[in-house]
């Protein structure tokens, strides 16, 4: 007879399997200990080792449900975008932050994805006029997924970049790819091979995306408007490098609450 501990110890993952476990059946971390030893109904069989199969492959918990939380809202997730993490909350709250000492409005969120910063910044700050803006199509149409089921009043812009981006704003935000290309081989594999490679790659030394986005963010920044940008653990020196090469002022590196470099805030003139 197979129970749901069985089905759990079939796979190697087992905190990977109980968190899929529990949100395929709706079920609390109480609810799953109470069910454990209940035997998988018949019905249920055959979802629930697919779901597994794929889990035990290496596909993120995430895609498998197609929902991630996200500093306190639960967002779609399909293998389009990134999975929202922890530590871009960082970003939000240090952008919320920058919204609420001064008089912005207007808020530009590049490399959107599932749409988790700016959507979540509309959702705190609902007076903002917030764009989401995307290279890639796939993305944005789970951006735009995410925004009608929270209710979020977005712009959504396909764009590379500034390309087709008009008007200024009082805020950019961004998490770009940052991940240097010969190190995203040497990553887990639920990023690696599931992650999108574009939402991924920041070219030989993960600051490519950098180059062209600092300084092309300021002829769209309002007078006095901050880019905010999420880096990795050991870019905060060359992003910086970057903003002050650009002519940003009050430039900061921003620190996660693991102690690491997470943000690069800059205000222009």
């Amino acid at each position: 007879m197979l129970t749901f501990r069985r089905l759990l110890n079939r796979i190697r993952r087992n905190d990977a399997g109980k968190a899929l476990l529990s949100g395929l059946q709706g079920w609390s971390f109480a609810d799953l200990l109470l069910h454990l030893d209940d035997p998988v109904p018949e019905s249920e069989k055959e979802r629930l080792e697919c779901a597994f199969e794929r889990l035990e492959s290496g596909e993120p918990v995430q895609f498998i449900l197609n929902e991630a939380p996200f500093y306190g809202r639960t967002f779609y997730v399909d293998r389009a975008v990134l999975i929202p993490r922890f530590d871009t909350e960082i970003l939000v709250i240090n952008a919320i932050a920058v919204l609420r000492s001064g008089s912005g409005k207007s808020v530009l969120d590049l490399c959107t994805g599932s749409g988790a910063i700016g959507i979540t910044l509309k959702k705190e700050l609902p007076e903002l006029d917030v764009t989401l803006s995307d290279i890639s199509r796939e993305a944005l149409r789970v951006a735009e997924r995410n925004a009608r089921s929270l209710n979020a009043s977005v712009k959504i812009v396909n764009s590379d970049l500034f390309e087709d981006i008009s008007g200024s704003f009082d805020l950019i935000t961004a998490n770009p790819p940052y991940i240097a290309d010969d190190v995203i081989e040497t990553l887990e594999t639920e990023v690696k091979d599931h992650e999108p490679r574009l939402a991924l790659s920041g070219g030989s030394d993960g600051l490519s995306f950098y180059r062209k986005m600092i300084p092309g963010s300021i002829k769209h920044l309002n007078p006095k408007g901050t880019l905010l940008t999420e880096i990795g653990y050991d870019q905060g020196g060359s992003v910086r490098q970057l903003f002050e090469e650009a002519g940003f002022k009050d430039i900061e590196v921003l620190k996660d609450l693991a102690g690491r470099d997470r943000n690069v805030k800059g205000m222009i003139p």
